[in-house]
C-alpha cells in the first residue's frame, strides 16, 4: 500500500474521531440545561503558560503545563455566599482541550467573587498539564517560525455561550522555565485567537465556540547550517574539482563525482528522518535538492566531454562549462542568502506550497 493511501486512511479516521467527539457533545447537551434566564453566556479566558516542555517536530507535539482561568457573570449567585454554593448544581461552561493527545494532570477549581460593580462572577481556574497536536508550518525549514496552540472549545453551542478574551489582566508565559532552549527559542509575547468549529465537520445547526491560545518560537538553525548547509556546501566545492583533472580521464572524473554525489544523497535519506511526512518540500530539502541538481549536471558534462576527440576544444569545453556552472551556483547562493533574511526579518510569514 503507497504512503498516500495511508495518510489519506489516517487524515479519514481523524476527522471520524472529530465527528463522532462533537455528536457526543451534541447528544449530551439534553444531559445540561442552559442558564434560566436564557441569555447567552460570556466566558472570559486568560491563561498563564508555567512551562513549555519539549518540542517534537516529527510527531508534530508539543507539551506544555497551562493554567487556564473561565470568568463569567453569574446573576444566579446574587446575594449568595461562598458557603451556600453547591458547583455540582451551577451551570458549567464545559471547556475542553481540543488538541490535547494526552492529559497528564487536570486540577479545576470554582472561586465566586464580587465584580467592581458587585455583581457576582465566578472564576474557573483549569491547572492542565499535557501534550498537544500542532500543524507546523516546515516549508522554511529550518529557519521556521512556529505557532504553537492550546486549542479550547466548550461543546455548549455558540447559540448558548461565546468564549472570549479577559481584558482585566494579561496573558502571560515564564520563558524561563522552557525545556527545549537549545533547539527554540520561545517568544514572550502570546496571541488569541476567537473562532467556530466548521460547519462541514458539525453542520450549520450544531456549531460550537473556540477559543486558541497561540505560543510563538522560532527554530534556532545554527545547527543546520553548520552540520548540514555548511557540508553540502562543502561537498558541492569538492565535487568542482573534478574539472581539474585530465579531460580525457572520463573514469576518475567520474569516480569522485558520483562518490559525492552518493554522499548528498546520504544527507537527504538522513534529513527525511528528521521532519514528517509533508507533501511539500522544506528550503533544506530544496538546497540538497539543487546540489544533487548541479552533480548530476557536472556528471553529464564529464561525459559529454569524452566524446570531444579534439583536445583544445575539449579543454576550452571544460573551462567554459566549469565558469559557467560556478557563476549560477554562486548566484543561487546568493538569492538564497537573500531570501534568508527576508524569512529572519519577518518570521511570521510562512509559506506552504
Amino acid at each position: 500500500m503507497s504512503s498516500a493511501s495511508l495518510d489519506g486512511n489516517e487524515v479519514t479516521k481523524g476527522m471520524r474521531k472529530i465527528q463522532s467527539m462533537l455528536r457526543k457533545f451534541v447528544e449530551e447537551e439534553t444531559e445540561f440545561t442552559p442558564r434560566k434566564d436564557g441569555k447567552k453566556v460570556a466566558v472570559h479566558i486568560r491563561c498563564f503558560i508555567v512551562q513549555v516542555g519539549q518540542i517534537d517536530t516529527l510527531k508534530e507535539e508539543f507539551t506544555c503545563d497551562a493554567v487556564v482561568e473561565a470568568f463569567w457573570e453569574e446573576p444566579q449567585l446574587n446575594g449568595a455566599t461562598a458557603e451556600d454554593i453547591h458547583w455540582d448544581d451551577q451551570w458549567d461552561p464545559r471547556i475542553v482541550f481540543f488538541n490535547a493527545v494526552s492529559v497528564d494532570r487536570l486540577e479545576k477549581q470554582r472561586v465566586f467573587f464580587k465584580g467592581s460593580s458587585g455583581q457576582p462572577w465566578v472564576r474557573l481556574t483549569m491547572h492542565m498539564k499535557g501534550t498537544f497536536k500542532v500543524a507546523m508550518q516546515l516549508f522554511n525549514f529550518p529557519f521556521d517560525h512556529q505557532e504553537l496552540k492550546i486549542e479550547l472549545m466548550s461543546d455548549w453551542s455558540d447559540k448558548h455561550m461565546i468564549l472570549c478574551p479577559y481584558l482585566d489582566e494579561k496573558d502571560a508565559i515564564s520563558t524561563s522555565t522552557f525545556t527545549g532552549g537549545d533547539e527554540w527559542y520561545l517568544h514572550a509575547h502570546m496571541m488569541t485567537c476567537q473562532g467556530k468549529t466548521e460547519t462541514e465537520i458539525t453542520g450549520p445547526d450544531t456549531i460550537f465556540p473556540t477559543y486558541d491560545v497561540i505560543i510563538n518560537v522560532t527554530r534556532r538553525w545554527t545547527y543546520y547550517f553548520w552540520n548540514i548547509f555548511v557540508i553540502m556546501f562543502l561537498i558541492l566545492l569538492l565535487t568542482f574539482s573534478s574539472f581539474a583533472l585530465d579531460t580525457g580521464a572520463l573514469e576518475s572524473r567520474l569516480d569522485v563525482t558520483l562518490t559525492l554525489l552518493l554522499t548528498s544523497v546520504a544527507f537527504k535519506l538522513v534529513l527525511a528522518q528528521r521532519l514528517p511526512t509533508i507533501s511539500y518540500l522544506t528550503l533544506l530539502d530544496i538546497y540538497i535538492l539543487a546540489v544533487l541538481t548541479v552533480q548530476g549536471l557536472i556528471v553529464i558534462l564529464h561525459t559529454t566531454m569524452s566524446v570531444i576527440t579534439n583536445k583544445n576544444v575539449a579543454s576550452l569545453f571544460n573551462i567554459v562549462s566549469s565558469v559557467v556552472l560556478g557563476v549560477m551556483v554562486v548566484l543561487c547562493h546568493v538569492a538564497l542568502v537573500i531570501y534568508i533574511a527576508t524569512v529572519k526579518r519577518h518570521p511570521g510569514e510562512q509559506s506552504t506550497a
